[in-house]
C-alpha cells in the first residue's frame, strides 16, 4: 500500500502530488494520527510526506523513520530526498546523530527556561510546541534539496 502523511501546513497542492503518486484519499493520514499508521504498515509499503517539517517534532521523525526501517517500509520526503528510506537506502549515522543532537538541544533549552521562568501549564505547552516546531523546521532546511547536507554537496 501507498500512504501519505499531512499536517496543517499542507494545501491542495499536497493532495495533487499525492494523487500523482497513486495515494488513495483513504490512505492519507494526519500527522496527529501517526501511531495508527505505524500499526498497519507492513514490508513493501511506501509512505510519502511533502517535507520533514510536517512532523511535530524531531523525535517523531526519528521514531517513525526507525519504525519504517525496521518494518521494511519506504519513507519518502518530497522536498528532502536525502532523508528517504528505501530498500538498500537508510539514514547514515551522521543523520541520526544530527537528529539526536537536535533533540538534546531542544530538551536542554526547555529545561533551562523551566528553571528560570514560572509560567502556566498552557503557556509551557505553547513554548514547548514552539521549540519543537522551530527545531523540525531547522531539520527540514538542513536536509532540503539546496540545504547544507544535500547529497553530493
Amino acid at each position: 500500500m501507498v500512504y501519505g502523511i499531512v499536517s496543517n501546513l499542507d494545501t491542495t497542492n499536497t493532495l495533487e502530488v499525492f494523487h500523482s503518486k497513486k495515494i488513495n484519499e483513504d490512505n492519507i493520514v494526519h500527522v496527529n494520527h501517526l501511531s495508527n499508521l505505524g500499526g498497519i504498515l507492513k514490508s513493501g509499503d511506501a509512505v510519502y510526506v511533502m517535507s520533514v517539517n510536517r512532523f511535530l517534532r524531531v523525535g517523531q521523525v526519528l521514531g517513525f523513520g526507525r519504525l519504517c526501517m525496521s518494518k521494511g517500509v519506504s519513507l519518502r520526503f518530497i522536498t528532502q530526498p536525502y532523508l528517504d528510506i528505501t530498500v538498500g537506502k537508510h539514514w547514515k549515522p551522521a543523520v541520526i546523530n544530527q537528529m539526536t543532537k537536535m533533540m538534546y538541544i531542544e530538551r536542554s533549552a526547555i529545561a533551562r527556561m523551566s528553571s528560570a521562568c514560572k509560567y502556566t501549564n498552557e503557556y509551557w505547552d505553547y513554548l514547548c510546541e514552539t521549540f519543537e516546531m522551530m527545531n523540525v523546521e531547522l531539520l527540514a532546511q538542513t536536509f532540503a534539496n539546496d540545504g547544507l547536507m544535500k547529497r553530493g554537496g
